[in-house]
């Protein structure tokens, strides 16, 4: 096992139940905010059931019956942001506050380790979806230009965090590595027509299907608090492993892109920065892997791994 300069090795997250909860609530107050970039290295053993990748939500206050469909129980949640991989791969999902912003025909097969990550921002309903590195889909969500997203919800990975009195949805089965989520998006400021960067398919073509199933009070920690080195880097062209010096060669080269932009590519081909968390955008990372306070819940364990991307 290849450890960091100090010695602390990367940490997983196994989700090693069914049927049962089992994910991560970060404990931290949430701003509101109008853009995010989030990214994780994940792998599935089973995709039998939907596997929730991200959800936030905020409690629902009591409404009075107006229509048969107004009612909600007082405990019910009002899902936020969420995102999810279809039964079998077949496709993968961003929602935001209520509107399908992203559903893209996916292949994600079992027992193989993939880095995603998303993106999106309100000033012009820009989103993207990047899969091993690359551009795979990318768009504009008109229905979500100008929404604001609120503050004081829950931070939640690997189920669908809505209500305990009716059980919670189907979670991830498998493992996750590296979840970051940066306040920032991957996009030019300036630039709403078009990205400075191309689409590059990363699934063949095939249909999208839609899906989604449904106390432990867990354990609050960091996943882990000291950074660490990386002196190897997957090529995502090649996917060769070659030497480097140390960090700055890629620090450098990402310095003048949109925040959101570096963590896509630093935690893609120098997964081990920060044991799995790169040092980027200050205050604007607001949830790290490896330094945020974060709740464990259920069949969710913590294991050491190898500091090889995408062979954890």
């Amino acid at each position: 096992m290849r450890q960091g300069q100090l010695g602390t090795p990367m940490h997983k997250v196994e989700f090693t139940q069914k049927g049962y909860i089992q994910f991560l609530r970060w404990e931290l107050p949430v701003p509101e905010f109008t853009e995010f970039t989030f990214c994780l290295w994940m792998r599935s053993n089973d995709l039998t059931h939907s596997h929730p990748i991200f959800s936030y939500s905020n409690p629902t206050t009591n409404l009075i019956q107006i229509d048969v469909c107004a009612l909600l129980a007082e405990n019910e949640r009002e899902r936020l942001v969420r995102s999810w991989i279809a039964p079998r791969g077949e496709s993968v999902h961003l929602e935001i506050g209520g509107n399908q912003v992203l559903a893209v025909a996916s292949d994600v097969l079992e027992n193989r380790w993939y880095h995603f990550c998303l993106s999106w921002e309100s000033e012009a309903g820009r989103y993207g979806l990047w899969v091993d590195g690359r551009l795979s889909a990318r768009g504009h969500s008109v229905e979500t230009i100008g929404h604001r997203i609120p503050s004081g919800g829950d931070m939640v990975l690997g189920q669908e965090y809505t209500d305990f009195d009716k059980g919670l949805d189907d979670g991830i089965e498998g493992s996750v590595v590296g979840f970051n989520l940066l306040l920032n998006s991957a996009f030019d400021a300036g630039n709403y027509l078009e990205a400075t960067y191309d689409t590059v398919p990363f699934f063949p073509e095939r249909m999208p299907i839609q899906t989604q199933r449904a106390g432990d009070h867990g354990t609050i920690q960091p996943i882990s608090n000291e950074p660490s080195y990386r002196a190897f880097v997957v090529s995502p062209h090649t996917e060769k492993m070659t030497t480097v010096d140390d960090d700055r060669d890629v620090l450098s080269a990402t310095e003048e892109q949109p925040p959101g932009l570096r963590l896509i590519r630093l935690s893609y081909v120098r997964c081990e920065i920060g044991r799995g968390s790169p040092f980027i955008a200050g205050g604007s990372m607001l949830i790290s892997w490896t330094r945020t306070p974060v709740r464990v819940f259920g069949g969710a364990i913590l294991k050491n791994v190898e500091g090889t991307c995408g062979h954890f």
